[in-house]
């Protein structure tokens, strides 16, 4: 079945940056400084080339089958069973991204803004918002998000430059004092957020107009690329804040702009960054809730796809629901821990198991 929406391989290119930049410019330092110290910015490159290599799986089957998401694709090269028996991980863990994606914008509120408010009202709303917005479709939704995701990056960076009276370049050294060791567990918790998510977009790619093909892979790789680069960024920004003290910083970036205060005029400017979580989340959740729609859609050849949002959404916030019944740490345990490892059975086994079956295949091709 043909994709009835079209946008440009540039538009697909932002909605990857969109989504690779996402939560994980306000997550991501506080964790990976915990594991990797002041190598850090080392294991983002390791997991930056990770990132490259899923990425050019994906890239090399949808050359392969341009007209096929990954679910039509695998169908193709393994058959429909085996397809299912791949598919059923990749469902549960994309319930599990989209849950622990708003999850993580209520826990933020109700810990540094909203305390007395109770975490199922920012989750219920959010979701309700995001089901809204997947069913305007995804060309809808490469074009609403330009505007937001490019106040979010002028705010971090702008920050970012605010920040800097209170920057010692002493923090930087020694680069690995406890050596590689933790420079590899931070590369493995960043491959696991955001990079190996990657294969989230082998779902939306048919979407590319057919005649900027050719365009797509630079425009791909030069979002990835950006994205490596504002996430070494907001990290180095956070150890030069910082110091020793910046594995402790969960949102690291909103305590460094609260460091802000330029001459009694420019000072409590956080709130941009939680603004710019809250955007950037609700941007992600997105993607990730329509790629579900997707899926569902494709492996069970769903008429009306649009009849699929709002009961994946409501499922989508029992799931964040659950999780934090659990207790916030266990939560916590689960993303920094268990994440990379789920997603890797999830995401990167059929990735690289659909990727070689179709690499033995003589002729593409495609479903009209």
């Amino acid at each position: 079945m043909r994709t009835k929406e079209k946008i440009g391989a540039y538009q697909m290119s932002f909605l990857l940056f969109t989504f690779m930049t996402g939560s994980s410019i306000i997550n991501i330092p506080g964790p990976l400084i915990a594991y990797a110290k002041n190598g850090a910015w080392i294991s983002l490159l390791l997991a930056l080339t990770a990132g490259g290599i899923v990425l050019s799986c994906i890239l090399l089957l949808h050359r392969k089958f341009p007209d096929l998401s990954f679910i039509e694709a695998s169908e193709a090269v393994v058959g429909r069973w085996l397809t299912i028996c791949l598919a059923i991980p990749a469902i549960w863990f994309q319930f599990h991204m989209a849950g622990g994606i708003v999850l993580d914008i209520g826990l933020f509120m109700t810990s540094s803004m909203m305390r007395q408010t109770p975490l199922y009202v920012f989750t219920l709303s959010m979701f309700i918002v995001v089901a809204l917005t997947v069913r305007s479709g995804l060309e809808t939704m490469s074009r609403m998000f330009v505007l937001p995701m490019f106040f979010v990056i002028v705010f971090v960076f702008l920050i970012i430059i605010l920040a800097s009276n209170h920057y010692d370049m002493k923090s930087l050294l020694p680069v690995m004092p406890d050596g590689f060791k933790p420079v590899l567990l931070g590369a493995y918790f960043a491959y696991g957020f955001p990079y190996v998510e990657l294969f989230l977009f082998s779902m939306l790619l048919p979407y590319v107009n057919s005649d900027e093909q050719s365009m797509l892979s630079k425009g791909m790789y030069a979002a990835l690329l950006l994205n490596g680069f504002c996430l070494l960024c907001v990290t180095l920004t956070t150890i030069l804040t910082f110091g020793p003290m910046a594995a402790e910083r969960k949102y690291s970036m909103f305590e460094v702009a609260q460091t802000v205060d330029m001459m009694g005029v420019i000072q409590r400017i956080e709130s941009v960054i939680g603004f710019s979580l809250i955007v950037n989340s609700f941007m992600k959740a997105s993607i990730t809730v329509f790629v579900i729609k997707e899926t569902f859609t494709k492996l069970f050849r769903v008429q009306n796809d649009k009849l699929l949002v709002f009961p994946v959404s409501l499922a989508c916030f029992l799931f964040s629901m659950l999780f934090i019944a659990k207790g916030e740490t266990r939560w916590v345990n689960a993303v920094t821990v268990l994440h990379p490892l789920e997603a890797t059975v999830a995401y990167l086994l059929p990735l690289l198991v659909v990727t070689i079956a179709a690499s033995f295949k003589k002729k593409s091709s495609s479903r009209g």
